[in-house]
């Protein structure tokens, strides 16, 4: 095969997303921030609708910053980019998750690159859509959890759950400190702290969900003196 009938590469989508990051830094700086936080795993193709789908993969410690600052999924439109062969900017639809770009709606994905000039973009009027973001690690979270009352899952953090790996076993976080460290349950209910600081960074205290009620009333400063044994 020719060279210059290679379909569009990862490379050519880090470049793009990176490009219409510096376009929109003046109004939305957070957008280039989880540039920097985030890696490019890979990209699919999609037929329908037309475009192609972005997987995104963060560091352990570059996902606790994503999933404390960047709690967002949107569209974005206002964004054209230069047709090559038609020789005019042409709007692109661009869908983004933890501010993260995940998806570009657009005809003939596969030859992305060679369509347009991923350098040439243009910033119209800037409207975003905001959407309900997804989170599977809830769900499994609120089975682990489902002894517990609505007033006590109210006083979990269960919209920002995410699955975490300390020493080969899942964790499901429920209560984020806001320095790095979480509560979190295992599959089997058992509620551990973890500190990144401690020496033993995964500590049980709470042999099932409702027990850990028993210290926790709603106030995370309940907790500070816990999470730092």
């Amino acid at each position: 095969m020719s060279i210059f009938n290679r379909k569009t590469k990862k490379k050519h989508i880090e470049q793009f997303g990176l490009r219409i990051a510096e376009c929109l830094e003046s109004e939305m700086p957070q957008i280039k921030t989880a540039v920097g936080l985030s890696k490019i795993y890979g990209i699919s193709f999609m037929h329908e609708p037309k475009g192609i789908y972005i997987s995104r993969g963060y560091n352990p410690k570059e996902f606790e910053i994503i999933n404390r600052n960047h709690k967002t999924c949107f569209n974005l439109s206002g964004i054209s980019v230069l047709n090559k062969k038609e020789n005019l900017y042409q709007p692109i639809k661009l869908y983004y998750q933890s501010d993260g770009l995940t998806r570009i709606e657009i005809d003939n994905p596969e030859y992305f690159h060679k369509t347009f000039d991923l350098n040439k973009v243009q910033k119209r009027e800037i409207e975003l859509e905001h959407l309900k973001m997804e989170n599977p690690d809830r769900k499994t979270a609120e089975k682990i959890l489902k002894s517990l009352s609505k007033e006590q899952i109210d006083l979990l953090e269960l919209d920002y759950t995410f699955e975490i790996e300390f020493d080969d076993k899942l964790f499901y976080t429920i209560l984020d400190m806001e320095d790095g460290n979480y509560f979190a349950v295992d599959k089997k209910g058992k509620v551990y702290r973890l500190n990144h600081d401690q020496t033993e960074r995964v500590k049980m205290i709470a042999d099932k969900p409702t027990d850990f009620f028993k210290i926790y009333k709603g106030q995370k400063s309940e907790l500070e003196e816990i999470m730092n044994k």
